[in-house]
């Protein structure tokens, strides 16, 4: 096992210098010209060119990109362009909002994906399974601006159960997590019936069955512990995905996470902010799916790593 932690470590060495390579790559070929915008746009020429020259801007993209990854390296993310802070500090102080709304959405999807999924899985074909199972698709196909947005509608502006945005309550933090969790909640419950469905048609379920057993002790204890493997895997993905998602769910509901940090640096052109913040949730996400990959052989003691 720890050889393997090891290899997979080293694996993510390439991977996160192709991310840091696109990420630099994307922004800085994008239109505008980020020391235009903070002279300002009545700023002389020779001004701009003082701003570009003291944050580096007029070296080729590959010297830029060279000093930047070697201080990234050394634990160094930069200084933003507009509020001169460093930027890790500035990531620092945003986290345990992005990463308080990220679990709310997974602990809600983990808990009502796996109910749906194997409630339908157990009376597949019925009524209650079509109408989940429609329910996972219009989950899944809702965008997260509109649905945030009719969320506030209803529950904050109609009826007043919650407030329209914010953070520090819990009542701030369920619509958020309910709108950020609605796509995951909707996979997992898909995930988690289709591989009940492979589980309980398997030889040692009916063995179970023929034993006298409760049919809620063969499906939780046996059925469903061996069903989780692909499971796992999905929900390790969408932890991922829910720190990246967090980004449109918390501009709709002014929460000051990282998504908000993310979209207004984009506006104002502050390349470090940026590039800081997707180099971040970039190890979060491959970290992630090591763990996910390393709570394998605890799920399912027949998978060895060699």
């Amino acid at each position: 096992m720890t050889r393997y932690i090891i290899r997979r470590l080293l694996y993510t060495i390439p991977v996160m210098l192709v991310v840091s390579l696109i990420v630099f790559g994307i922004l800085h070929i994008a239109p505008g010209d980020p020391a235009t915008m903070l002279a300002g746009e009545d700023a002389r020429p020779e001004d701009v060119a003082a701003i570009r020259e003291k944050y580096g801007l007029d070296q080729p993209l590959h010297v830029q990109y060279g000093v930047w990854l070697n201080n990234v390296l050394h634990g160094d993310l930069g200084r933003s362009i507009v509020t001169r802070r460093p930027v890790l500090s500035e990531a620092l102080a945003r986290l345990p909002s992005t990463v308080e709304l990220a679990f709310a959405a997974l602990f809600l999807a983990v808990v009502a994906g796996m109910i749906v999924g194997v409630i339908s899985a157990t009376r597949q074909y019925s009524l209650l399974d079509h109408a989940t199972m429609i329910l996972a698709l219009l989950g899944i196909s809702a965008p997260v601006f509109w649905l945030g947005l009719v969320l506030i509608f209803f529950f904050a502006v109609e009826l007043r159960w919650f407030p329209t945005g914010g953070s520090g309550t819990i009542q701030q933090l369920v619509l958020p997590a309910v709108t950020l969790g609605a796509a995951s909640t909707a996979i997992i419950a898909r995930m988690t019936r289709s591989s009940m469905l492979e589980v309980i048609r398997q030889d040692y379920i009916r063995t179970a069955r023929a034993k006298g057993l409760w049919e809620q002790t063969v499906m939780l204890r046996h059925a469903l512990k061996n069903a989780l493997i692909p499971v796992v895997t999905v929900i390790g993905l969408q932890f991922g995905y829910l720190l990246a998602g967090a980004v449109i769910t918390e501009t709709v509901f002014s929460r000051p996470g990282l998504g908000r940090l993310l979209v207004a640096s984009i506006t104002s052109r502050d390349f470090p902010v940026v590039q800081g913040t997707l180099m971040l949730l970039s190890v979060s996400f491959v970290l992630i799916n090591l763990l996910v990959d390393i709570l394998y052989g605890y799920l399912d003691p027949r998978i060895r790593y060699e």
